[in-house]
């Protein structure tokens, strides 16, 4: 691991952490694009988790908030996760493992090339929900950290 690479670590787990800690999410993650495998996504960052569950996820583009969010590079928010099930497009393997309800996410775009290398996700365990506000308040967010 080169010496960026461990502060980029850092740096997302600060990010999410203080996320976390100043809102009033339940749950609040960082999936990123695997360098060896760059069609996996995996959740790597997170805070608000209820068990270790969201580390066997492994995503591909497409499948999943996040892998949804890398392919088309938009973000996402539904406030009706809970009544996806396996067979829906809108079927989140996070939402199911972490109990969530409601989800807001981002990419997380390189500065370089403009691609998508990750997703930025707060979502709600209660019936709280979220809207083009809480869209707007991660990018800003994300923009300032």
């Amino acid at each position: 691991m080169t010496l960026a690479e461990n502060a980029n670590q850092r740096n997302y787990q600060h990010l999410v952490d203080q996320l976390y800690q100043t809102s009033d999410f339940d749950f609040v993650g960082v999936a990123l694009q695997a360098n060896q495998a760059p069609h996996q996504i995996t959740w790597q960052y997170v805070a608000g988790n209820r068990g270790e569950q969201f580390r066997k996820i492994i995503l591909r583009s497409g499948i999943g908030i996040a892998g949804l969010v890398v392919r088309t590079g938009k973000p996402f928010w539904n406030n009706a996760l809970q009544n996806a099930t396996y067979t829906d497009v809108l079927y989140t393997p996070i939402a199911q493992a972490e109990c969530l309800t409601s989800a807001a996410a981002i990419p997380i775009v390189t500065t370089e090339f403009r691609l998508v290398t990750g997703v930025l996700l707060a979502s709600y365990r209660s019936t709280q929900t979220v809207s083009d506000q809480t869209i707007s308040r991660l990018s800003h967010y994300l923009a300032t950290f």
